[in-house]
């Protein structure tokens, strides 16, 4: 009875595990490039690092130097959001005082042509209390997009904040969805 019982016992437990498991699928991991300043050392480096690994999905954070002032990250962001991953950055503990602040750059090419302008500004002036985006080349359509801090909603599970996702589709999809421009997430993988 007892070599019955054990077996069965065993089944038993792991079924809702395997439940749970297939209920709540992993997300597909994205690879993004962070803009961090105020590396100044290998100590900063592993502090921005350390802190980075506490969020849950980040399995790599690659390339993060004093020298290169980018750390190539993965995560999932069905899981974490990109905000949460510039929050992660700048709650590092700052090694030379200053904190840690992470950025993206994007360029929308089409940016200066006809109205596209005031377009894309309405859909930056509906993200701006997540972020801020400086334009930096109105000719080449280049930007730098900082993250304002991070406002946790109580209760709320999986990603907190602005994603990237959204903002993309916003702006690439096509029309009535978007603007149907291109945009083009600075990388250095």
């Amino acid at each position: 009875m007892k070599k019955l019982l054990l077996p069965a016992l065993l089944v038993a437990l792991t079924l809702p595990v395997r439940a749970a498991d297939q209920a709540k699928p992993a997300g597909k991991p994205v690879t993004a490039t962070f803009y961090i300043t105020e590396v100044k050392c290998s100590s900063c480096a592993s502090s921005i690092d350390e802190s980075l690994r506490k969020l849950p999905t980040v399995t790599k954070v690659d390339d993060l130097s004093e020298s290169t002032g980018f750390a190539v990250i993965t995560f999932d962001p069905q899981t974490v959001s990109y905000h949460q991953v510039a929050q992660a950055v700048f709650a590092a503990a700052p090694v030379h005082g200053d904190a840690y602040v992470a950025t993206l750059k994007f360029t929308i090419p089409g940016y200066a042509k006809g109205d596209n302008a005031a377009k894309v500004d309405a859909i930056f002036a509906k993200h701006k209390s997540n972020v801020r985006v400086e334009l930096k080349n109105k000719a080449k359509g280049e930007f730098l997009l900082s993250f304002e801090p991070l406002t946790v909603a109580a209760g709320k599970k999986g990603p907190q904040g602005w994603n990237l996702d959204q903002f993309v589709s916003a702006i690439q999809e096509p029309a009535p969805k978007g603007l149907g421009l291109p945009i083009e997430v600075a990388s250095e993988k």
